[in-house]
């Protein structure tokens, strides 16, 4: 049987094609194909299968088991009209060594020390012990026993006729080809030395059936497969062998049969140091205790290969019939129901008759079944002394199942029409096929690696051809742009000809500059001393699903009334603003569409990580909001928390000094994927679950495993939306109001475990409450940048004075937010808490050297009207910027 391969990468589908036949002069038959000796000197042969393809396809096995069936099901299909039937446990069976014969002297002793019996078959006598090294002459055995290794030779004794040694038990024998050899192959059962003529002898193993089955299996089909695949593998060899048996043929232990590798591998002290059999095989061959598969009362020949390449092969018993197998060819790894070779001429010219010089390779004859036309039948080689007609000629392939390629398909004098296009441009790929093709173009956003557009044609032989892109992307949403936005994208043009032959892609990035900013919106004037109206997290923009990148410089307006819940005549939204696919580290600002463009920030854009800040925002005209990237490309998120009205229907804030409800680092366990934790936030606050419908919290993921993202809300299913991501390595926070049910909100991860931390900072009560303070945004305002001063240094703390021209008197807390700008500690954190007060003993924002983040605040004034910050390690720069004011 031949050995199941051992490859992993996972083979492409190719289509059924028709080779160019290239006629020699003269005559050929209608069904001949002509393969003229190439140049090169060697012909590239497409193939499938790897063996006879008679019976079980072993890769089509485990493709089954891994699909669910059983190892019944992969036996009925392979062979069909077969029964099942179970054997004495007593059945044993003889292999040939072939590693060993014919040989002229092995060396045998015993495993573990034990005592060996050995003697004429019939005759042996136990007692023995040491190294015995055998030689024959004629019918006479002669064994000489050493010590050890290349030691002296310390007893001698000679018997006549086949000589059988085994140890205590049939525990087994090892085997080496020479006595100086300090390791060998340890076989269960016995070791057997049958002269055979002058001073040559064969040697063999006899053991019983399931003892040899265990080291067949694993070799045969790796023990990592399926349990099905493996059990199906277990009884075809176990049938197998006992065919062999009953019509009395010789079993051997290579590939001609099926292969066998005795137990392992010993030392001169017959310790086991390496083993052959599998745990995992093990159980198959158990759970098929001495099943074979029959036809007509008798064992079955239960052939099988590494892969029948999609179709098996007819045989000479009923039950080796030619059919479709399905499954060859579709498990991951395999790599030998689909291959390509190199046949070299030499290897076909050495067919010709007398030496001669080979012409052309003629297939005379196929199956007919499968891709390329199925197995050839028969081929002949034309030489200059005349010609040889072959019989399924193999050459020294995987299978009888080939077919040459006329030429390696190529794309030629391939030019491209630009390096870069406008939105909505043009672009083309244009190339010459040196045979017929079929092509396809495939274009990707590559800051996120989505696939764009894909765009299919062919092309004849010669023929210049354009791929044409119109910078469209695939399946856009009613009413969206169909036009990619700006940016880089990758495109590869492959193609392949008739027969699935690849040739090499061409690929090239074009980069797609912005489109102009959208026409501006009508200002609205901002509406003061509105409630809070807390909604399910629901994202309202992904502009990766767009292909809409911001471009540098460039604004875009984003509709969010009317849409998650959020009325028409909400005064201001509370957000989530995502930064991912950025190109070169910046910032996104966020301000009520058709006001003019503050020049603060709300979330920095960072090429290394996916980056996200809570942004309370008045809404604008259109019920828009504004947001702009001033320098490079980058893909945003927009997700709605919850907004607030002017009609008193909402609830009202109430600030607290900051109170840790939750930190994991705490309880033993990180955060998982699948596993939420709910926390109790109004115990934490000590206030009524009846009297909360929100908490401004900030959560902080740390140590975490790797990518993946937290969310926090208040129970239900889980939303669609993010609150914090996760980065490898690093602490990162981000602030969220969320919705509180039964005085509880809900913590979630997916990805990589992390340990997260809960800050509460405020809450909301009860809808329509007439207790805490209301919400009125402002024009951003940045109150503080120590890169015009100095910056805070280690542990450093700064008061910041909130102008009374930036919030009234009798405001009792800001909204904004604060960022960390060229720190020079590999961690550090900031902290904002109300003048005057100790400083506060939970953090605001987490942030990392070389990386400018940032993070909403939600914090109460204290004395003077002011705020304090603080830093922790090293240095770092911060800014503040006030969004708006509760009072």
């Amino acid at each position: 049987m031949t050995l199941a391969g051992r490859l992993v990468a996972a083979a492409a589908t190719l289509a059924i094609g028709v080779t160019t036949l290239v006629a020699l002069s003269g005559p050929a038959n209608a069904a001949e194909e002509v393969y003229p000796v190439p140049a090169s000197g060697a012909w590239t042969v497409d193939g499938r299968a790897f063996g006879h393809g008679r019976g079980m396809s072993q890769w089509g096995a485990q493709a089954q088991a891994l699909q669910g069936r059983s190892a019944a099901q992969i036996l009925d299909f392979y062979y069909p009209g077969t029964g099942t039937a179970t054997q004495p446990a007593s059945t044993y069976v003889k292999t040939s060594l072939v590693t060993y014969t014919p040989a002229s002297s092995v060396t045998v002793w015993a495993p573990e020390g034990r005592t060996i019996r050995m003697g004429t078959v019939g005759s042996e006598t136990f007692g023995f012990t040491g190294r015995w090294t055998i030689t024959v002459s004629g019918q006479t055995v002669t064994a000489q026993r050493r010590d050890a290794p290349n030691g002296a030779v310390t007893d001698t004794r000679q018997f006549t006729g086949v000589f059988r040694m085994e140890s205590l038990d049939e525990y087994g024998m090892v085997i080496a080809a020479s006595q100086g050899d300090t390791s060998g192959r340890w076989y269960r059962g016995d070791i057997r030395i049958e002269p055979t003529s002058g001073t040559a002898f064969n040697v063999t193993n006899s053991l019983p059936m399931e003892s040899y089955l265990r080291s067949v299996v694993p070799r045969e089909s790796p023990a990592s497969w399926g349990a099905a695949a493996l059990q199906a593998q277990a009884v075809a060899a176990r049938t197998y062998a006992q065919w062999k048996v009953d019509h009395g043929s010789a079993l051997c232990d290579t590939t001609t049969c099926q292969v066998y590798a005795g137990r392992g591998t010993a030392n001169a002290a017959g310790t086991l140091t390496a083993s052959n059999e599998d745990a995992r095989s093990d159980a198959a061959i158990a759970a098929t205790a001495g099943q074979v598969r029959t036809y007509n009362g008798a064992a079955a020949f239960t052939e099988f290969s590494s892969s029948n390449g999609g179709w098996t092969t007819a045989g000479g018993y009923p039950y080796q019939i030619a059919q479709q197998d399905p499954w060859t060819g579709s498990a991951p790894g395999d790599t030998v129901s689909r291959w390509t070779a190199s046949l070299p001429v030499s290897t076909v010219a050495a067919q010709c008759p007398s030496n001669g010089t080979l012409r052309a390779l003629v297939v005379t004859s196929r199956t007919g079944n499968g891709e390329l036309g199925g197995r050839v039948l028969q081929a002949r080689v034309d030489c200059s002394t005349g010609s040889r007609t072959i019989a399924t000629p193999a050459f020294g392939l995987r299978s009888s199942w080939w077919r040459p390629r006329p030429t390696t398909p190529a794309l030629e004098q391939v030019l491209v029409s630009s390096s870069a296009i406008d939105h909505g441009g043009q672009f083309a790929i244009g190339a010459t096929p040196n045979v017929p093709l079929s092509w396809t173009l495939t274009v990707v956003d590559r800051s996120t690696g989505r696939l764009a557009a894909t765009v299919h044609g062919s092309a004849q032989s010669g023929v210049r051809f354009n791929a044409n892109w119109f910078g469209t992307y695939d399946s856009p949403p009613a009413g969206a742009s169909p036009y990619v936005g700006p940016g880089t994208y990758d495109l590869t043009l492959s193609a392949q000809d008739d027969a699935g032959n690849q040739a090499a892609p061409f690929r090239t990035a074009l980069e797609v500059r912005p489109p102009a900013d959208p026409a501006p919106q009508a200002e609205v004037t901002l509406r003061g001393a509105g409630s809070y109206v807390p909604l399910t997290p629901t994202r309202v923009l992904d502009t990766r699903d767009t292909f809409s990148a911001l471009g540098g410089g460039r604004r875009a307006d984003v509709v969010v009334a009317g849409k998650a819940g959020v009325p028409a005549d909400a005064s201001a939204v509370v957000l989530n603003v995502t930064a991912v696919g950025t190109s070169v580290a910046g910032h996104l600002r966020v301000w009520p569409a058709g006001s003019a463009m503050p020049n603060t920030s709300v979330v920095n854009t960072d090429p290394a990580r996916v980056q996200a800040s809570l942004v309370t925002v008045a809404l604008g005209g259109g019920g828009a909001v504004s947001v702009y990237n001033p320098v490079g490309t980058t893909h945003y998120l927009v997700d709605v928390l919850g907004y607030y009205t002017t009609g008193g229907t909402g609830a009202r804030y109430t600030a607290v000094d900051p109170v840790r409800a939750f930190d994991s680092r705490y309880t033993g366990q990180q955060l998982t994927d699948g596993a939420p934790r709910t926390i109790d936030v109004a115990a934490a606050l000590d206030v009524p679950a009846a009297s909360l419908s929100a908490v401004t919290v900030n959560v902080t993921t740390t140590r975490a495993q790797g990518n993946g993202y937290v969310v926090a809300y208040g129970g239900g299913g889980l939303p669609t939306t993010s609150t914090v991501n996760l980065q490898l390595g690093a602490d990162v926070a981000n602030r969220a109001v969320v919705p509180v049910v039964n005085g509880t909100v809900t913590l979630a991860l997916k990805g990589a475990p992390a340990d997260a931390i809960v800050d509460i900072g405020g809450w909301y009560g009860a809808p329509g409450g007439t207790s805490g303070a209301l919400f009125t945004p402002i024009t951003p305002t940045r109150v503080l940048d120590t890169r015009l001063t100095t910056p805070l240094g280690p542990t450093g703390q700064r008061v910041v004075p909130v102008p009374t021209s930036v919030v009234p008197t009798g405001a009792t807390a800001v909204a904004g937010t604060v960022t960390a700008v060229n720190q020079t500690a590999p961690w550090t954190h900031a902290r904002v808490w109300p003048a005057g007060l100790p400083l506060t003993p939970t953090s605001d924002l987490n942030s990392t050297g070389a990386h400018t983040q940032a993070n909403a605040v939600v914090v109460r004034l204290g004395a003077g009207g002011a705020v304090a910050v603080y830093n922790d390690q090293g240095t770092s720069h911060l800014l503040l910027d006030v969004v708006g004011y509760f009072g």
